[in-house]
């Protein structure tokens, strides 16, 4: 019939008739979703996390190989297992000391695509063809610490003080994170102005002649402590090593402590080696996704069970440890290269032939004492920072000294500090002949034949094994008319300067009476630096600092 409504559905495949209000909910709903997914996205991309659809589509995983410090590896092997699967990776946590770990970023060969280290300043200190770009910051931390027996209190103001005490363990500051973390917390006073630089610099000199003369395997961060608690003393280690000790020998009762001043800490950064870098993206967002899940509460809680704090220094979940840290300000990146760099030159044996002054003029009076009395108080203390390694001689020289035309003689031959000869090693051998130069005194400076000589004569018995050197003390400028002139020992010098054989001249001029411009282009000629001490008083701090860059 025409013109009749339908009453029901109408069959055989037919739509019924809109409500007025199915088009609005549709809008709705599909509104709802895109609000969803949205901010499903942005879960996605804060978090790491992904759908099961999206893990499904993962398909094979990026496989990523992380090189860890072991005081870490046993975190980031937890951390790993909570990287959402969605993020399509496959870590390769690989334990292995920094100092192996750093040799193969540094070859190129064999290298993970993560680093883990315990400090960015080894990082930075890796010279390579593709240098290692630091991805996060700092994973974890641990604060420098002294240990001691419970009961025995150090004491100590600051971590200067620490290192200068005697018997106090320290490791290499090269090779391990505890010696380090002592380092940069006195590096740190230094530039707060809390102490002097150059009382550090002689601390780490005499540092370095205890650690040459240490044979054998260098010692663990477990085995200083292990000496501290069978023999007493103190230990300069991590709160991560102590806890770690402390776990494994609960008897030992050792407790940890740090100076007023505060600590430095180890920041444990992540970086992407040139392996890492080659694959781009991919490990860029595997180490990403890898600090989120150390981050989480489960990894706080990983990183305290190894002995870790977070990487904000904050105290671990379990409360163990020294408590609140005062946190010193972090030293310059350029203080703490130039640091490590000077210990690592102090640390190469050496070859140095001293040539002293010993014309008319050093028994001019200078304050209370002679020009001579303060150079050898100098030159005795000095002698001190040299290690057991060290091969030094000495020569004295004014016009005539050594008869004839020769204005110079020798004292001492070259021989390493610690060589016995008539029952009597070359270090107290030259301590003698130093407290003996007073009574050489007399006559006028015979400066340019003998710093020829004594170039020539360090030269001609060359060590490659060794920094070679001549320290150079005079106080006055050349009165020899007969000798060499300036322009032709500068000639000389330049001529036989060979690079294959490097041998320099650390020139330390004595008061203002010292002729400083030509002691300045006397070692600029052979690579060596000048000095010179104005004032007497000056003359030991001097001393320390021409040692310092004796191979600068």
């Amino acid at each position: 019939m025409s013109g009749r409504r339908a009453a029901g559905p109408q069959r055989h495949g037919r739509f019924p008739r809109k409500s007025p209000f199915f088009w609005p909910r549709i809008v709705m709903i599909v509104g709802v979703m895109v609000v969803i997914a949205v901010a499903a996205a942005a879960v996605i991309w804060i978090t790491g996390s992904q759908s099961p659809l999206a893990a499904a589509r993962c398909g094979v995983p990026a496989e990523v190989r992380v090189g860890a410090d072991a005081t870490i590896a046993p975190a980031l092997q937890g951390a790993a297992a909570k990287v959402p699967t969605g993020a399509c990776v496959k870590y390769t946590i690989e334990t292995q000391a920094q100092p192996e770990l750093a040799a193969r970023v540094t070859a190129g060969k064999d290298a993970p695509d993560l680093w883990v280290s315990d400090s960015a300043v080894r990082i930075r200190r890796v010279v390579a063809a593709t240098a290692p770009e630091i991805a996060v910051p700092s994973l974890a931390s641990t604060p420098g610490v002294i240990v001691g027996r419970q009961g025995d209190d150090p004491g100590f103001a600051t971590w200067l003080n620490a290192l200068q005490a005697p018997g106090v363990r320290f490791g290499d500051p090269l090779l391990t994170g505890s010696g380090e973390v002592a380092l940069l917390g006195a590096l740190s006073e230094v530039e707060a102005g809390r102490a002097e630089a150059k009382t550090l610099q002689a601390a780490t000199a005499q540092l370095v002649q205890s650690e040459s003369q240490r044979t054998g395997e260098k010692l663990t961060d477990a085995k200083q402590l292990e000496a501290v608690a069978s023999a007493g003393g103190f230990a300069i280690v991590t709160e991560q090593a102590w806890l770690a000790f402390a776990k494994t020998a609960p008897a030992s009762h050792l407790s940890a402590s740090m100076p007023h001043t505060g600590s430095a800490s180890l920041d444990y950064p992540m970086a992407l080696t040139a392996a890492g870098q080659a694959r781009g993206q991919v490990v860029a967002d595997a180490a990403k996704a890898l600090a989120s899940a150390t981050a989480t509460e489960d990894g706080s809680k990983a990183l305290a069970d190894n002995g870790l704090r977070p990487a904000d220094g904050s105290r671990t979940p379990d409360q163990r440890g020294v408590g609140s840290v005062v946190a010193l300000k972090p030293a310059s990146a350029e203080s703490v290269q130039r640091t490590l760099k000077g210990w690592s030159l102090q640390a190469i044996p050496f070859r140095s032939l001293v040539v002293m002054d010993v014309s008319g003029s050093m028994n001019f009076r200078a304050g209370g004492q002679t020009r001579m009395q303060l150079t050898q108080e100098a030159a005795i203390a000095g002698s001190k920072l040299f290690p057991n390694t060290a091969a030094l001689g000495m020569w004295a020289f004014s016009i005539g000294l050594g008869g004839g035309n020769q204005d110079y003689v020798e004292l001492d031959p070259i021989r390493k500090m610690d060589q016995v000869v008539d029952g009597v090693t070359q270090r107290d051998r030259l301590v003698a002949d130093i407290s003996g130069l007073d009574k050489r005194t007399g006559g006028a400076t015979g400066l340019y034949d003998s710093t020829l000589a004594a170039y020539r004569t360090v030269k001609a018995n060359y060590d490659a094994r060794a920094i070679n050197s001549v320290i150079l003390f005079t106080d006055g400028a050349n009165e020899d008319a007969d000798s060499l002139s300036r322009e032709e020992l500068l000639e000389a010098l330049q001529r036989e300067r060979d690079p294959a054989k490097p041998v320099v001249i650390v020139s330390i001029g004595i008061t203002g009476d010292a002729d400083a411009e030509t002691l300045r282009k006397i070692s600029e000629a052979t690579g060596g630096t000048s000095y010179v001490a104005t004032n007497p008083q000056d003359i030991p701090s001097v001393f320390v600092d021409a040692l310092q860059a004796r191979a600068q």
